[in-house]
């Protein structure tokens, strides 16, 4: 397993606490026409990019607006929500800290728009840390197609079989399985009930992979 060089993180639901906030930004723009999102319909989505969410949210409730117009009124809510700062998962600076001292690469590959990597980044004291962000405006296909893993490893400058990737979401954990990663399911209280069989391993939160770093990258 000492083969591995680099560390590829998804970011909502994994390193920050954003699918409440993403839920909560649906439910606002739902409310003028009497509808919010239940735990199955947050649990289908959770993963995918919203030019793959979105179109299924407006059939399911037969609403008016087109899906572009959806996504950027949708987005401009969630991005209001989040500027108050955004809650870390539990884990994340100590493992972070680890990762800096041991002078691991490591790379963030998500789903949302560049810009909320970096907001988010920068919120989180991370952004100068990170050698490479991929992100879902800048592949054709979103998760679980691996294209965003692949772009992460080829800005990292690292071959994808030697990265690790962690995940929180089924979609997310099939695209980095798909491009080759190895893979660390980490599911969150919304996507703990989603199918990881693909994963190669599965923790219960990033104390866990803190803990066990020494089996993917030696002493």
């Amino acid at each position: 397993m000492n083969q591995l060089q680099a560390i590829v993180f998804d970011m909502d639901g994994l390193m920050v606490d954003s699918e409440p906030l993403s839920q909560q930004a649906w439910d606002e723009y739902l409310r003028p026409y009497g509808h919010k999102l239940t735990e199955e319909i947050v649990s289908s989505i959770i993963g995918l990019r919203a030019d793959m969410s979105t179109p299924t949210i407006k059939a399911m409730f037969n609403l008016p607006e087109p899906v572009p117009v959806i996504i950027q009124k949708r987005a401009a809510i969630y991005s209001q929500i989040r500027a108050s700062g955004v809650p870390t998962m539990p884990g994340l600076h100590e493992l972070h800290t680890e990762i800096a001292r041991r002078q691991i690469a490591w790379a963030v590959a998500t789903s949302s728009p560049r810009h909320h990597a970096e907001e988010i980044l920068q919120q989180l004291g991370l952004h100068n840390r990170c050698q490479a962000i991929a992100a879902g405006d800048e592949v054709t296909h979103g998760k679980p197609n691996p294209a965003i893993y692949l772009l992460a490893a080829e800005r990292l400058g690292i071959p994808p079989k030697q990265c690790l990737a962690l995940e929180d979401s089924g979609p997310g954990s099939l695209a980095a399985v798909r491009a080759g990663m190895t893979t660390i399911a980490i599911p969150n209280a919304q996507t703990k009930t989603a199918d990881f069989s693909h994963a190669h391993h599965r923790y219960n939160s990033l104390h866990d992979m803190l803990a066990n770093l020494d089996t993917f990258f030696g002493n």
